[in-house]
């Protein structure tokens, strides 16, 4: 029994020794290099600000024709004949369709017969005023001597005057159906449907027989084309496509930049190493108090028709700076409830947190207008265990500051 006992303490002793002493050894240890995190540097990447240059602004936007018309009928009827489909090319008053209206032309001869009428009425109206004025005449010379009474006078000076208003009245009558004969003369010659200059049919919506109303949208067609507005409208739609334009909105930090001539490059999507050059033709001159963007438009050269209306395009501009002096990596700046600053590592490689005014962000970097003098070292990543004062190991950042 004292052998078993002792052997079993003996084993207790082992196991106890095998579990505690590598514990205390790793305690130990960690202890050590807690001490050694603590009483050593943390290294920091570290940048310095680089002045502030040319940057690349891309806005996506939306390539439109630079004369975009929706043809609609000026007169009702039937499409008696069409002569273009979408993608024909068309001269300014070239035939695009000619509408039937038998209406309209029955319509004008009425008119016209109105208007013969009434100027034989002014015929008739002007000879019984002729003879209104010679009556008077006679009878005021016979008044002269004597001969007539007074009241025979009187009637014939009454006729003349009821002549001349009726020959006026018939006058006005005459000037009334010219206006309606030449108003209906406008509506037959609406009958043919012209081009209002050179370009590209994109959209057509009728085909023969169909039955059309003045001014009003249509579509005929059983699979209407695609246009930039997204449904059928109107009889036809005629682009001038030959330079295109795009709108695009340029934000607030940046719209100072943005004068007229500056030159721009247009990228088509799926088409990104082919850019076009453009140049700004027109801005708004004035910000939009819903987004804060000016509102600027691009013409785009497009002789060889390889872009199309309604692409979906990328618009680059390069804005030089304004307002700023250096520019920064994005990752260094720290926004928090003290404001908006950067850590530098100052002499003795300590830390010190420096208020900054920033300008424009460029995505990867940020324009500083204030707080920097140009030859400070930045941390590029600060964390929130870095302090005021504490020191620190700074190694240069193999990445570029500027973006």
């Amino acid at each position: 029994m004292m052998l078993f006992g002792f052997g079993a303490l003996a084993a207790f002793l082992v196991l106890l020794a095998v579990g505690v002493i590598p514990r205390l050894r790793n305690s130990r240890e960690l202890a050590l290099a807690t001490e050694q995190l603590r009483t050593t540097p943390p290294n920091v990447y570290v940048v310095g600000p680089e002045p502030a240059s040319v940057a690349d602004l891309t806005l996506a936007a939306t390539t439109q024709a630079i004369q975009d018309s929706i043809i609609y009928a000026r007169t009702s009827g039937y499409l008696a004949r069409r002569h273009v489909d979408i993608g024909d090319r068309v001269t300014a008053g070239q035939l695009l369709a000619e509408v039937a209206s038998p209406e309209v032309e029955q319509q004008l001869r009425q008119a016209r017969a109105d208007l013969q009428q009434s100027e034989k009425s002014l015929e008739l109206q002007r000879a019984n005023l002729d003879l209104a004025r010679a009556t008077m005449a006679r009878y005021e010379a016979a008044d002269a001597e004597g001969a007539v009474a007074k009241q025979a006078v009187d009637q014939s000076v009454a006729t003349f005057r009821t002549a001349q208003a009726a020959v006026a009245a018939a006058e006005a009558n005459v000037q009334s159906f010219t206006a309606n004969v030449q108003r209906l003369l406008e509506l037959t010659s609406f009958q043919r449907v012209v081009a209002p200059f050179a370009g590209t049919v994109i959209q057509r919506n009728v085909d023969v027989g169909a039955l059309i109303t003045a001014g009003s949208p249509v579509n005929n067609t059983a699979v209407a084309p695609s246009t930039v507005t997204g449904a059928a409208n109107g009889l036809f739609e005629v682009a001038q496509i030959e330079t295109l334009r795009v709108f695009v909105n340029v934000p607030q930090a940046y719209a100072p930049n943005v004068k007229v001539g500056l030159p721009v490059r247009v990228t088509v999507r799926g088409q990104l190493m082919q850019p076009v050059k453009a140049t700004v033709t027109r801005t708004a001159s004035a910000l939009d108090p819903g987004s804060r963007t000016l509102l600027t438009q691009v013409d785009i050269p497009n002789p060889s028709h390889r872009m199309l209306p309604g692409m979906f395009v990328y618009v680059d501009f390069e804005i030089g700076p304004s307002g700023t002096h250096w520019r920064i990596p994005s990752t260094a700046l720290i926004f928090d409830a003290q404001g908006t600053r950067v850590i530098l590592v100052g002499a003795g490689n300590k830390l010190h947190f420096q208020q900054v005014v920033v300008g424009r962000d460029l995505g990867t970097a940020i324009d500083v207008q204030s707080g920097l003098e140009g030859d400070e070292t930045i941390v590029k990543q600060p964390t929130v265990s870095l302090q005021e004062g504490q020191i620190v190991n700074p190694i240069a950042s193999p990445a570029a500051a500027g973006g």
